[in-house]
C-alpha cells in the first residue's frame, strides 16, 4: 500500500503482487531507506502501526488496531451466521430505516 504513486505497474501485475496505490508514475524515483522500521505512520490520513491488520481491495481500504485484533476476527466469523439468519425483508427494512435516520438527521424528510 502506498499513499503515492508507484511504477513499473506492468511488472507488479506479471508478479500477480497486489499493490495499492493513489495513481501511476512513470518517470523513475530515487531509492531511500525510510526509518525507523515498526514505527507508526499515516497513510491516507490513517494512522498504522506495526501490528496493525490492513485489508485492502478494488473497493477499498480497512485498517484494524493490532490490539482489538481478537475482537475484530470473532466479529468477522460470527457476521455470516447473523446474516444467514435475517431473512431479505428483514434486513431491506432495517436498511431503510439506517437510511432514513442519516437523511433525517441531515435536515432531508420524506
Amino acid at each position: 500500500m502506498v499513499d503515492g504513486v508507484i511504477r513499473d505497474l506492468a511488472e507488479v501485475r506479471e508478479m500477480g503482487f497486489p499493490v495499492f496505490a493513489r495513481g501511476v508514475m512513470p518517470v523513475p524515483g530515487t531509492t531511500a531507506a525510510v526509518g525507523p522500521l515498526n514505527g507508526r505512520v499515516r497513510c491516507g490520513g490513517v494512522n498504522v502501526s506495526a501490528g496493525d491488520i490492513v485489508v485492502a481491495g478494488e473497493e477499498g481500504i480497512v485498517v484494524t488496531p493490532g490490539a482489538r485484533r481478537e475482537q475484530v476476527l470473532l466479529d468477522a466469523r460470527t457476521k455470516p451466521a447473523k446474516e444467514a439468519e435475517e431473512s431479505l425483508g428483514a434486513w431491506e427494512a432495517a436498511h431503510r430505516a439506517r437510511i432514513d435516520r442519516i437523511l433525517s438527521g441531515n435536515g432531508f424528510e420524506d
